[in-house]
């Protein structure tokens, strides 16, 4: 009789195993997403307060770049929007996962009170399987930031 109590248990594990840490998984890959989030969002606060101050030179497009990605650290993979290499003005999507763009507006420099935006966008691909392939390439994580010039 005891054998067969032994014997229910691991069944009961076998089912619900699984599923108990496929939901641990997922919560691991929510918080890896959060402080992605985070992360690139303080980024984006950075380069735009990077851009706004009154200095001599003016802040250029180097500057804000330098200060969104000193902002990361390590384990970002960010580069410079291909939509503002080629005259456009729509901030691209990253295509390759785990990695992302600045896109910054066009009047960086220029003198007047305006506002400067400083957008990063990230690819997040999950590391759980079954949340992987739901979300097909990966999920895109953006944040904008917004700050008036002082010059």
């Amino acid at each position: 009789m005891k054998r067969r109590n032994r014997a229910q248990s691991m069944v009961e594990f076998a089912v619900l195993a699984p599923i108990f840490f496929m939901l641990l998984l997922g919560t691991i890959d929510l918080g890896r997403a959060i402080y992605i989030y985070n992360t690139i969002s303080d980024a984006a606060r950075e380069g735009a307060r990077a851009a706004v101050p009154f200095d001599n030179p003016l802040p250029s497009n180097t500057t804000l770049v330098n200060a969104v990605q000193s902002k990361l650290g390590g384990g970002f993979t960010l580069a410079v929007d291909p939509c503002i290499t080629q005259g456009g003005t729509c901030p691209g999507t990253p295509l390759t996962p785990n990695t992302g763009y600045i896109w910054y507006s066009s009047n960086v420099g220029q003198l007047g009170h305006h506002g400067v935006t400083v957008k990063v966008t990230f690819l997040f691909q999950p590391w759980v399987p079954v949340i992987r392939d739901a979300s097909g390439n990966g999920v895109t994580i953006s944040a904008q930031s917004t700050m008036v010039t002082e010059y």
